[in-house]
């Protein structure tokens, strides 16, 4: 996959801006604050129609503005596809696919893979597990509309199991056990096949993962873990997800809310084998993260056939010289990268990238 063009008018500090990439390696140049980092964030929302960072889509209107539009083009091997996600304060948002309305937004997901690092996930996604969680559905709803089918179902039974929890609590009462066994029956069901779909991807992408940082590093190993689970059997999963719902009842009932199940698990990156979160310096912490990112990439290229676009926020920052050679050496196994920087690397370090410059 390849994106061709982009056109923001408007969005985040652009009123109105075109950009075209003619070639596979792209470096965006320029100060701090002067929006390259909101031009990688505007192509990510071309792929899962949503901002990358969590942001409301309110926060990408322009000050004072009303709408933001993302308008690109995009290839995906065979033909040209034009893609355009359109956001109103009053009227909410819409996609477009070669000009035609998609009836969800959720149907841009498969259109335009893209993978998106930025210096914020170190911390966010290192660090804190909703975030990790959060990442790797986003990774799982691009490959696959069964997985994203299975995630909105499983958030709509926790919204209404937790309601009634709530009411319960609030009550002062216990809740109707029918109704309740059988949100637990759905949450179980939805639960599994998104613990299943989770511990398959971090088994097919943990190679790839435990290689690229190898790559960078071989002082220590790298690995990743979803905690707790060894099966990927979802009947399995099912029944260790309903003994841990009837376990935890009378807790459930006195807090108000469901304490166990797929939004709240966590996976966790080790070097070494101890916890990377806790131990591994900024350096280590961001190979971990762009060597997941690459891996990432390969799990996509699997899965559709298509390899997605890798997008680099800031990367060089914190990493030694060696490290960004390493980092330079290995973006060339990669089909379309575009890299952002600020203006003291420059051309020496990124020979053969076509450059974009901004200036405040």
């Amino acid at each position: 996959m390849r994106i061709r063009e982009i056109t923001l008018h408007p969005f985040r500090n652009f009123d109105h801006i075109r950009l075209s990439f003619e070639s596979d390696r792209t470096l965006i140049i320029g100060e701090n604050g002067c929006g390259k980092s909101n031009i990688l964030e505007a192509i990510s929302y071309l792929s899962i129609g949503k901002s990358v960072r969590g942001s409301a889509d309110r926060q990408a209107v322009p000050h004072q503005g009303q709408f933001f539009d993302i308008f690109g083009l995009c290839h995906d091997g065979r033909r040209d596809q034009q893609v355009r996600i359109f956001y109103n304060r009053r009227t909410g948002k819409k996609c477009f696919l070669n000009d035609a309305p998609l009836p969800r937004m959720s149907d841009v997901l498969g259109v335009f893979h893209t993978v998106h690092f930025s210096p914020e996930d170190v911390s966010l996604v290192l660090r804190f597990p909703a975030r990790r969680r959060r990442n790797l559905d986003i990774l799982l709803s691009q490959s696959s509309a069964t997985y994203l089918h299975d995630l909105q179902q499983f958030r709509r039974v926790l919204t209404q199991r937790n309601h009634l929890l709530r009411a319960s609590k609030r009550d002062a009462r216990p809740p109707d056990d029918s109704l309740l066994e059988a949100w637990d029956e759905q949450l179980g069901h939805f639960g599994a096949r998104l613990r299943a779909g989770r511990l398959r991807a971090l088994q097919h992408s943990a190679e790839s993962f435990v290689g690229y940082y190898h790559r960078f590093s071989s002082r220590e190993a790298a690995g990743i873990e979803y905690c707790g689970f060894r099966s990927s059997e979802e009947k399995e999963l099912k029944e260790e997800l309903l003994a841990e719902l009837a376990n935890k009842r009378a807790m459930e009932l006195k807090h108000g809310y469901t304490l166990c199940g797929p939004h709240r698990d966590d996976l966790v990156f080790t070097l070494a084998d101890q916890p990377a979160d806790i131990y591994a310096s900024e350096g280590q912490l961001k190979t971990l993260l762009v060597s997941w990112k690459m891996a990432e990439v390969k799990f996509l290229e699997q899965q559709s056939g298509h390899q997605p676009v890798l997008l680099l926020d800031d990367v060089f920052s914190e990493l030694d010289g060696r490290r960004i050679a390493k980092l330079l050496e290995v973006l060339d196994e990669f089909n379309q990268v575009i890299v952002t920087t600020s203006q003291e690397f420059g051309r020496s370090m990124c020979d053969g990238f076509e450059e974009i410059k901004f200036r405040n």
